[in-house]
């Protein structure tokens, strides 16, 4: 069992993680949950943490190691530029990679474009988030006049 089943949740979907290695606890998927958390997470789950309407990328314990995008202020962040009422980036997305998890992970994602260069977080919560935008009406208001966004990653309806 994942952590994230001890927890309300909607799956949205899936990414594609194209590494070489197994990503998803004793399972040869390379395809890693997106999650919409319908609760706050509680202050003692080690996994992962978050508020009621954050996306989890993986589900922790019993899956893919997990990864937290805040909402709404990842969509502020990457959309509306002048935005900045933060103080850390970990208010915005923070991984719960360890490094193993971190290395199966960037080797996969380094196949689709990111840059060792970069923070894969970053680019991470800056792909997940045009995928929302795109994809789903409760993200539709962050759309841009200039077009459809792009995302390096693969979405697989869930």
């Amino acid at each position: 069992m994942s952590s994230i089943d001890q927890y309300k949740h909607k799956l949205l979907g899936f990414i594609n993680c194209p590494s070489s290695f197994d990503i998803v606890y004793e399972n040869p998927t390379r395809d890693v949950a997106i999650y919409l958390l319908l609760e706050d997470i509680p202050l003692d789950e080690e996994k992962f943490d978050g508020k009621t309407g954050d996306i989890l990328l993986g589900g922790g314990s019993g899956e893919a190691a997990a990864f937290r995008i805040s909402m709404p202020k990842a969509m502020l962040f990457f959309f509306q530029h002048d935005w900045c009422d933060f103080e850390s980036r970990d208010e915005i997305f923070k991984a719960f990679w360890s490094p193993t998890a971190s290395y199966q992970f960037c080797e996969g994602y380094s196949k689709l474009g990111w840059d060792p260069n970069s923070a894969i977080e970053f680019w991470m919560a800056e792909n997940l988030c045009n995928i929302l935008v795109e994809r789903f009406d409760q993200f539709k208001i962050y759309r841009s006049a200039n077009g459809p966004l792009k995302s390096a990653l693969t979405f697989i309806e869930g």
